[in-house]
C-alpha cells in the first residue's frame, strides 16, 4: 500500500544506539515527509531536542552512557510537550512502567515495523 503520510510539518528526533536500527526507522519516516534528526546516546538526545524542538522523539531505552529513561526525564523538563515514544527489545513490566514513569507517551517493542511507529505516532496527531 502507497504511504499516503504528509507529516512534512512534523519533526522527528529517532534516538537509537544501533546503527543499523537507527536506519530502519528513518527509512521508514522518511516516506512521511517529516523531518528526521538524529542522535545515538542521550547525551545527543537533550542536545538535538534542544536544537530543534521535535514533535516526536522515538527514544531508545537501553544505551550505553545516559539511557533512554534518563534522557526522557531531562528533555521533558524543558519539553513538557513534547510526545516520546520509548522503543526497545526489553520489555518487561518494570521497563514500561519506569518508561512511562520518565515521561513517556507511548511504549513500542523491537523489531519495529512502520506500522508499528506510524501508528504509534498517529495516537499522538
Amino acid at each position: 500500500m502507497e504511504n499516503t503520510r504528509d507529516w512534512s510539518n512534523k519533526t522527528i528526533l529517532v534516538v537509537e544506539d544501533d546503527k543499523f536500527n537507527s536506519l530502519i526507522i528513518q527509512n521508514f519516516l522518511s516516506k512521511t515527509k517529516a523531518k528526521v534528526v538524529t542522535a545515538i546516546n542521550g547525551e545527543q538526545a537533550i542536545e538535538q531536542a534542544r536544537a530543534n524542538n521535535p514533535d516526536f522523539i522515538l527514544m531508545d531505552l537501553k544505551m550505553p552512557g545516559m539511557n533512554g529513561f534518563e534522557a526522557t526525564r531531562k528533555i521533558k523538563e524543558f519539553l513538557p510537550n513534547t510526545v516520546v515514544i520509548a522503543q526497545t527489545a526489553f520489555v518487561t513490566d518494570a521497563d514500561r512502567e519506569e518508561a512511562f514513569n520518565a515521561g513517556c507517551s507511548e511504549f513500542i517493542t523491537k523489531p519495529l515495523s512502520s506500522d508499528k511507529i506510524y501508528s504509534a505516532i498517529e495516537k499522538f496527531m
